[in-house]
């Protein structure tokens, strides 16, 4: 769906339901919960009215499938940034050079989004989030830490509403 077609969805909802999935490492799931709960109460970029942790969707890096999840978040944060580079485009920002006109608006938003899916910042848009290494990808390091200590590392899937 393009980036535009989203901004007027949501206008139009009362309540946009908003889907992560978090890589965080603690002790045991309640651990990893109360870090990712505290995140969101302090985190000053957004706020959201309630925050569900989904137990049931959660899994530990010991579980087989946990590759597989964190494969498939970090592909579709790659999605989101493809989706939103190719719309860009469309409208016609195609070098850095474009960005000296770019008007206000949802242009500016589209490459607001983008930025903070490279940089590092936790957003609405944010699909897949690395508390581990404030990031939206994953690092090799943290992947040789995940490998050494499994059992310390969980994906977290979370739904909240604003």
């Amino acid at each position: 769906m393009p980036f535009r077609d989203i901004l007027s969805r949501e206008k139009d909802l009362q309540k946009p339901l908003y889907r992560h999935t978090i890589l965080v490492k603690g002790r045991d799931f309640q651990a990893c919960k109360a870090r990712v709960l505290d995140f969101f109460q302090q985190y000053q970029l957004v706020r959201y009215s309630q925050v569900t942790i989904l137990e049931n969707e959660s899994l530990p890096a010991s579980d087989p499938g946990f590759g597989d999840r964190l494969h498939g978040a970090i592909l579709e944060n790659r999605k989101i940034l493809h989706e939103l580079i190719e719309e860009l485009q469309r409208e016609g920002i195609r070098t850095l050079t474009n960005l000296e006109d770019i008007p206000q608006g949802y242009k500016t938003k589209m490459l607001h989004v983008i930025t903070h899916l490279v940089d590092g910042f936790f957003g609405i848009d944010t699909f897949f989030y690395n508390f581990e290494d404030d990031s939206h990808w994953v690092t090799d390091d943290c992947r040789s830490k995940i490998a050494s200590a499994p059992f310390l590392y969980w994906l977290l899937n979370v739904e909240a509403t604003i």
